[in-house]
């Protein structure tokens, strides 16, 4: 029974296990997810600081400038005032100081001017009490949750986790995957293919797309469409946490994975998914083991391992979003949608004139890798929308790499 694309990740993610988090060195944690809710161990920042380069003054003391102040100190970054402001001078500060006590704002060096040898300094304009200085505690209390469980570790959250001393972090355990192709007309990257036969691209791009979403990735190589080679390559896969095999589960003859698979005991929770590209898929079962069948051409192939099996992946590791950002497009061309089922039409997706505009890629089909790769996005049609004109509104799926193709120039 063919399912839909919805229906097909509820069950995904229903049965896909949390694997718990681990303890993980600061340094090694960008790309991880969150496993643990962050709280402040300090007020952020812990002291009235100085946003910018000038003099610390009380805003009352210079509401009637240009005004003259003698200057009674100066105060770095690392440094503590060692004394409080008394009215009416000033007190040199650069960005990150703390202010000494009493100083209500910073006038920046800009609207100043060194008088006497910087014994004295003329402040130009008024400044409003608190300006240009960050209050203790403004962005966080202690104790307060400055990071969420479940987000993605970034070089911004790595920020954040130093700022609070976490020098070593809970995150989700990265799941293993084990990534099997089949197909007798297979050859590897740096052979040279003979009459009717391909090069493996299949096998290194679900590795790169494993690793991707946060797996650790390994290959079971190419094996000819035989069963006991089949099964012998899948008896070493279920030593990962999930199975990823590209080819071989369509209705051919020598499409013979499921009945691999069956023999191992592999409970099928579906088989075919209401999707182009890529309808037949196959998802089951092993105990705790969670096994993907996926097709063999190669953009069917990427397009269900990044809806479906990066869906699996991030929930594993306890990440809060797991599906790919849907945003509204214009067509900047027609589509059409005979197939049937839900079609994801590449496109490259640009920020044109207040809008996001897509313009669908030619393609030659499921074994286009070279279309697929000049993407940045997906424009979805569901099954009854047979097709849509230029100028109308559609959804679309963002790739990782909406940014790297052209999407906000």
């Amino acid at each position: 029974m063919m399912i839909t694309v919805d229906a097909a990740l509820d069950i995904v993610l229903k049965h896909a296990p949390s694997l718990g988090a681990e303890e993980v060195a600061l340094p090694d944690a960008v790309g991880r997810v969150l496993g643990e809710d962050v709280r402040a161990d300090a007020d952020l920042p812990p002291f009235d600081r100085s946003a910018m380069d000038g003099y610390a003054v009380r805003a009352s003391d210079v509401s009637a400038a240009p005004v003259v102040l003698d200057v009674v100190g100066q105060v770095r970054a690392g440094q503590w005032p060692d004394q409080p402001l008394p009215p009416g001078v000033a007190v040199q500060v650069m960005t990150g100081a703390p202010l000494p006590a009493g100083a209500t704002a910073v006038q920046p060096v800009e609207k100043t001017r060194a008088v006497d040898g910087g014994r004295r300094v003329e402040i130009l304009e008024p400044v409003a009490t608190g300006a240009h200085v960050a209050r203790q505690g403004a962005e966080g209390h202690a104790g307060d949750v400055v990071l969420e469980r479940g987000a993605t570790i970034d070089p911004a959250t790595v920020a954040v986790l130093a700022a609070v001393g976490k020098a070593k972090v809970l995150a989700g355990r990265r799941p293993t995957v084990s990534v099997l192709v089949t197909g007798d007309e297979l050859v590897d990257v740096w052979d040279t293919p003979g009459r009717g036969r391909i090069r493996n691209s299949n096998g290194y791009a679900l590795m790169a797309q494993a690793r991707w979403a946060g797996a650790q990735a390994r290959s079971l190589g190419v094996v000819p469409d035989q069963a006991p080679l089949i099964a012998q390559a899948v008896r070493e896969g279920f030593a990962s946490d999930v199975l990823v095999i590209s080819g071989g589960v369509s209705e051919g003859a020598f499409d013979l994975v499921e009945e691999v698979l069956a023999r191992f005991d592999v409970g099928f929770l579906f088989t075919k998914v209401a999707i182009k590209p890529g309808a037949p898929l196959v998802f089951g079962r092993r105990g705790d083991k969670l096994v993907f069948g996926l097709p063999g051409n190669p953009v069917s192939a990427q397009v269900t391992f990044d809806l479906f099996v990066r869906a699996a992946l991030l929930r594993m590791q306890g990440a809060r979003v797991v599906r790919r950002p849907t945003v509204e497009v214009e067509l900047a061309e027609s589509v059409t949608n005979r197939s049937g089922r839900r079609n994801h039409v590449p496109a490259l997706v640009r920020f044109e004139a207040g809008r996001l505009l897509a313009t669908p890629l030619r393609s030659v089909g499921s074994a286009d890798v070279v279309a697929h790769a000049r993407a940045n996005a997906l424009v979805v049609l569901e099954s009854e929308r047979l097709r849509a004109e230029a100028g109308e509104k559609a959804p679309a799926l963002l790739l990782g790499n909406f940014l790297e193709r052209d999407g906000l120039s």
